[in-house]
């Protein structure tokens, strides 16, 4: 594309004699030539960057906007997994606290089943005739000691 506009711009400049210029637009004006307006001329690499800026420019902006997106999805993403971990370690912490709730119920379980093993009208039974036996005793004791 920069091609053909160069070859048209000398195209232009041969045939013409002098420059003719517009807004916004430039005339290629040979070495000591003239024009019949106030111009500021460029050289062609001065030309060359002007043309292009504005593709330089979009490029530059289409750039900058894929490395924000990709900051902000890179940000994004570590943010989400730093979440991701701590949803993971709570997880795992709420599952052992369960499992020793777990264990310690069984060995509470285990506990009353070793205590209800015990025949309980028998210890009673036992406990009221060791009771009437140390009255009986004590008070046949405190009897021969009185006499």
């Amino acid at each position: 594309m920069l091609s053909k506009v160069a070859q048209i711009l000398s195209v232009t400049l041969v045939l013409c004699s002098t420059a003719v210029a517009g807004d916004g637009s430039f005339a290629l004006v040979p070495n000591g030539g003239r024009v019949p307006f106030q111009a500021t001329c460029f050289d062609d690499i001065a030309t060359a960057e002007l043309l292009t800026w504005r593709e330089f420019q979009e490029k530059e902006f289409e750039n900058r906007l894929k490395f924000e997106l990709a900051l902000q999805d890179e940000k994004y993403t570590l943010e989400l997994d730093s979440l991701k971990i701590k949803l993971n370690e709570a997880v795992f912490r709420y599952e052992q606290q369960i499992l020793l709730r777990d264990e310690e119920i069984e060995s509470l379980r285990g506990i009353i089943k070793k205590d209800r093993k015990v025949n309980l009208p028998l210890v009673i039974a036992g406990s009221i005739a060791a009771g009437i036996a140390i009255g009986v005793g004590t008070a046949y004791a405190i009897d021969k000691a009185i006499q």
